[in-house]
């Protein structure tokens, strides 16, 4: 069976978030996605299989320990790889059928953009914000703000911090993390971010992704937690622009972009660039 490695939000090879796309998956099944995915053991490999109408393609998306009903740097680098491929022939956009419903992806040029409709979901949580900085392993002083869980279909808890130094100095202590994600619908997952400009409409940020419920320590491109940023995020401004993975020695950019009609949040746009830098082949399956 074979597979495309591809660096997902770069436009550089070897930067970014890497992503396994088994573009023709159609006959395994959910038990030897999960042993494929653990094998690989990237934070995200994806599996397409036939759609239910031309320019459609199913997706399913697993990490080394669950599937997800959506995550954006599989969605972006899918869909990069599909046009690699030559799978989506002249079309301009596709449909991506993921466990969230159908996702609409725009292509590019070794890119894509991906859209949601309307403002992310939110729900309220009682924990106190100094157990957030703590489970940090940082002080009080450092958040920006009371953390909030929002996501769509992948829920994360967004934590502001004051800067771009609080961010690159946070560290996720698992007991500690353990012990309040219990109260969390988003206790999966810790968005840590800061604004570190504005520049007219746009925000740029600086961020990073600890999933310590997904089995990932730390993520070096999140595409989901950016579209839950995005969707939620008490701001004026239209664009977001986040770098992530610059503590891990894999630098990435995501490019968001917030759409409002009477101040409302009515959809969000994540779009990056991917880059194919191998491909392989299974000769044995689970």
């Amino acid at each position: 069976m074979q597979y495309v490695l591809t660096d997902v939000f770069t436009d550089t090879a070897f930067g970014g978030n890497q992503l396994a796309v088994f573009p023709d998956a159609n006959g395994l099944d959910a038990r030897q996605m999960q042993a494929i995915a653990r094998e690989m053991n990237l934070s995200e490999s994806s599996f397409v299989t036939p759609g239910t109408a031309p320019g459609r393609f199913g997706l399913r998306i697993f990490t080394p320990h669950t599937e997800l009903a959506f995550a954006g740097h599989p969605t972006v680098g899918t869909a990069v790889v599909l046009a690699h491929l030559g799978r989506t022939g002249e079309a301009a956009e596709i449909v991506l059928e993921e466990g969230v419903g159908p996702v609409r992806v725009v292509l590019g040029e070794a890119r894509a953009t991906f859209f949601m409709v309307g403002a992310a979901e939110t729900r309220p949580h009682s924990v106190i914000p100094a157990m957030f900085s703590d489970a940090l392993g940082l002080k009080r002083s450092t958040l920006a703000g009371t953390p909030w869980q929002a996501g769509y279909g992948n829920a994360f808890t967004l934590i502001p911090l004051n800067s771009r130094e609080d961010v690159a100095a946070a560290a996720l202590l698992g007991d500690r993390w353990d012990a309040l994600s219990q109260a969390l619908w988003a206790g999966r997952a810790a968005y840590v971010h800061a604004v570190t400009a504005r520049d007219g409409d746009t925000l740029h940020i600086h961020a990073r992704m600890f999933g310590r419920g997904l089995g990932i320590y730390e993520d070096s491109a999140t595409g989901s937690a950016a579209a839950a940023l995005a969707g939620s995020i008490e701001t004026d401004a239209t664009r977001l622009i986040i770098t992530q993975g610059v503590e891990m020695g894999r630098p990435s950019r995501i490019d968001a972009e917030i759409t409002r009609e009477d101040g409302v949040v009515t959809g969000i746009a994540i779009g990056g660039g991917a880059v194919v830098v191998a491909e392989g082949r299974f000769t044995r399956l689970p």
